[in-house]
């Protein structure tokens, strides 16, 4: 059995080398630890990879985790008598701008 390291296996799955690696620490892939080091079977990730194209993007590890942010009434109107927010009026002119909208992440 012939192993890769995480460069390797990086380009073989289409991922950062970062990525492959705490993907491998939470056994997201399949991949073993010698020494200090992350190692990969061509064969299992191959393997991996044709099942995974078969699974819903949240089973993979590609779901998206939206906070969920409380706002505050006095906010939403202000003392000016405004009733948009800061984040709706960027929202408006991106979308005006026909720029795309992302939702925000939690860290």
């Amino acid at each position: 059995m012939e192993f890769i390291n995480t460069e390797k296996a990086a380009k073989l799955l289409n991922m950062h080398p970062a990525t492959v690696r705490e993907r491998a620490k939470k056994k997201e892939i399949p991949a073993y630890k010698i020494g200090k080091y992350w190692r990969f079977d061509p064969k299992e990730l191959e393997f991996f990879v044709k099942n995974s194209q078969n699974r819903p993007e949240q089973e993979m590890g590609h779901k998206e985790n939206l906070c969920r942010v409380k706002s505050s009434p006095s906010r939403k109107e202000g003392k000016s008598g405004i009733t948009r927010t800061p984040h709706q009026r960027v929202s408006g002119y991106a979308e005006a701008l026909g720029l795309p909208i992302k939702p925000k992440q939690c860290n």
